[in-house]
């Protein structure tokens, strides 16, 4: 691009010195005209330039603004004058190094859904295209947000295996840690949020659930009493896809490991919550279908029998509510236990299917994952905005920044 201009540039004063040098008379008008329509052009060029740039800084400044209007408008009762004043300091403090002839911001306030609509009027000042007339670049923005109410139940599945070890699960406990930490200051202001913890490797660890529904298998296959294991296999039968409640079908105890830490039911003790995440250890194989499964278990109305009592799960129907399960994993699912379920991912397959229909809604995050794992993670997703692909620590972090921003109910409106 830079020599291709250079080479315009080249042949323009070329041509200028040719006609400025030429002694015939008709020549000279003609280059007159001729330079001033090359002047015009680089002029208008130029401020178009300028003019898509300070757009597109508006346009952040301004769902900013309409943010923390939002924001205000939810969880301070501002009244339309004080929304009006924040959400110009909003846009004022991310464009006041834009020059700009004048500025006029209007908002439209919608209380019974808890949304402000903001329009910014923008002129900017031209530069060689005011030769024109054209003193001025109008550009006119709108963004609009809205402040959901609606209290969430989140079920964190996450990867703790073996390929997890070393930065990346430091890596998942700052991220895990901050999504506790954004969801929950919002119970400040009258939400309702509560989180559960599905950590999985090689199988899930069942905790003090597990001799409530397990079944333990010796060397040779045989049910057994007499095993210490907390770790949870293939659930089989006819509900071994489903939420259906525990007493309905077998819980089988097959696995030769599972996580250290065992799962939480849903919680908002912050304390409690980040102690679990922070003892999280990184060892074994990938189980994925016991994730999602019992990432499904924790938020199941159908399970709220064996949970404790300010653990139990709501019904799927209830209005004030949503049931969201955050699915992460850094690598293919590769174990299972029950030959006649299908390998891990078949069975993930049929679990996400099933706890999407039941009501659920799926974020899934794929950290640093080969390509062949992609695929099950968009199956899973609810939708392709609800599937990630962290690439980095920081992109995990911002990951679950996102999805805990987009639970608390401040978002954009499309």
């Amino acid at each position: 691009m830079k020599m291709i201009f250079k080479e315009t540039t080249v042949g323009i004063f070329s041509l200028i010195r040719r006609f400025s040098t030429s002694q015939r008379g008709s020549i000279v008008p003609l280059f007159g005209f001729m330079l001033l329509a090359v002047v015009i052009s680089i002029g208008i060029a130029i401020d178009m330039a300028r003019g898509t740039r300070v757009s597109v800084i508006a346009g952040g400044a301004l769902d900013a603004a309409a943010l923390a209007a939002a924001k205000s408008l939810r969880l301070d009762g501002a009244n339309d004058a004080e929304l009006l004043a924040l959400a110009k300091d909003y846009f004022d403090a991310n464009f006041d190094a834009i020059p700009v002839s004048s500025r006029e911001i209007t908002a439209q306030v919608d209380r019974v859904n808890h949304g402000v609509t903001l329009v910014a009027d923008l002129q900017i000042p031209s530069t060689l295209a005011g030769i024109v007339g054209k003193d001025t670049i109008d550009i006119r923005k709108s963004a609009a947000a809205v402040y959901d109410v609606r209290n969430v139940e989140v079920s964190m599945m996450l990867d703790v295996s073996g390929s997890m070890a070393g930065t990346k699960i430091a890596d998942l406990k700052t991220a895990a840690g901050e999504l506790v930490d954004i969801l929950l200051d919002a119970n400040a202001n009258g939400s309702q949020h509560k989180i559960a913890i599905a950590p999985f490797s090689t199988s899930v660890n069942g905790g003090a659930y597990a001799d409530v529904i397990g079944t333990r298998f010796d060397r040779r296959g045989r049910p057994y009493a007499g095993a210490s294991t907390t770790c949870m296999s293939d659930r089989s039968g006819t509900n071994a896809f489903n939420d259906a409640n525990p007493n309905m079908g077998t819980f089988n105890m097959r696995a030769s490991s599972c996580p250290q830490a065992a799962v939480m039911p849903l919680s908002n003790d912050r304390v409690a919550l980040k102690d679990k995440i922070n003892s999280l250890q990184a060892s074994g194989m990938t189980a994925g279908h016991l994730g999602a499964a019992w990432a499904w278990y924790l938020l199941s109305p159908n399970w709220a029998s064996l949970w404790p009592g300010d653990s139990q799960p709501v019904a799927y129907n209830e209005p004030e509510f949503q049931k969201v399960a955050i699915l992460m994993t850094d690598g293919m699912f590769n174990t299972a236990y029950e030959s006649g379920n299908g390998n891990s991912e078949a069975q993930a397959r049929l679990v996400c299917t099933n706890m999407k229909n039941a009501g659920v809604t799926v974020f899934t995050v794929g950290f640093q994952v080969p390509r062949d794992v992609l695929p099950i993670l968009q199956h899973c997703a609810t939708s392709p905005k609800h599937f990630f692909d962290a690439s980095s620590g920081e992109e995990l972090r911002q990951t679950f920044r996102t999805i805990a921003q987009k639970l608390n109910g401040l978002r954009l409106a499309s």
